[in-house]
């Protein structure tokens, strides 16, 4: 049986694609199951997480779970009608906790590709990724004044939109494609344009950026609601 973690941080970022996704997994025969967090269910040998979050895929992977990205699930899906981007333009950002993970790499291009979008690399790409948003980012210019790259939102608000802004450079104005929920905080904390995924795979985009953006915004400058629940 496969279950599907929603993630939670999509969910907030882009409601509409995140109730198409579960439409998709339900119609699929997935479980549809609750934020990691909190949905203890044990899954046995038998059983799939299905996840697209990488703070998901952690949880579920403590527990011993099997884990399958819906990033290959679409992939493989031959009867799954992706929109058709005609060759617009994107920088994509690999995610710094994917880098051990080439089947998301592989997965995740060509779902680019079958939606004829066309998208620059970084240098940093794939396995030697160096960024997940304010969990991890590589600096070169403030490498001296920063403990670690690790929790880079420990370094105060200031040092933290430094360090997002230095990483948004590399982009050069264009929207980034990102699989994360981090990346795409980081990058819109930058400064930057990012989009997730997703929300190209689920057609809400053209047409929806600013209103998408101005969400992502809004969301950002308030505390998460979910840590308050934790505590």
């Amino acid at each position: 049986m496969n279950h599907y973690y929603p993630s939670c941080t999509f969910n907030r970022l882009d409601p509409v694609s995140a109730k198409s996704l579960r439409e998709y997994a339900k119609e699929a025969g997935m479980e549809i199951r609750a934020c990691c967090h909190f949905d203890k269910t044990e899954l046995t040998e038998e059983d799939n997480a299905i996840y697209f979050c990488q703070a998901c895929r952690e949880t579920v992977e403590q527990r011993n779970s099997h884990t399958i990205s819906f990033w290959e699930i679409l992939d493989q899906d031959t009867t799954f009608i992706l929109p058709d981007y005609q060759g617009k333009e994107f920088v994509i950002q690999d995610c710094y906790r994917d880098r051990n993970h080439p089947e998301i790499h592989m997965a995740v291009r060509s779902l680019l590709t079958k939606m004829h979008i066309r998208y620059i690399e970084l240098p940093r790409n794939k396995e030697n990724s160096d960024f997940c948003g304010t969990l991890h980012f590589e600096s070169v210019r403030y490498a001296n004044e920063i403990p670690s790259f690790d929790h880079i939102s420990h370094n105060g608000k200031e040092m933290t939109k430094k360090l997002m802004e230095e990483k948004v450079e590399q982009f050069n104005g264009l929207p980034v494609i990102t699989c994360c929920g981090r990346c795409f905080n980081g990058i819109l904390l930058g400064g930057g344009h990012p989009v997730h995924l997703m929300t190209l795979i689920t057609n809400h985009y053209l047409g929806y950026e600013d209103e998408l953006e101005a969400r992502a915004l809004d969301i950002l400058s308030k505390p998460d609601p979910r840590y308050q629940m934790r505590k």
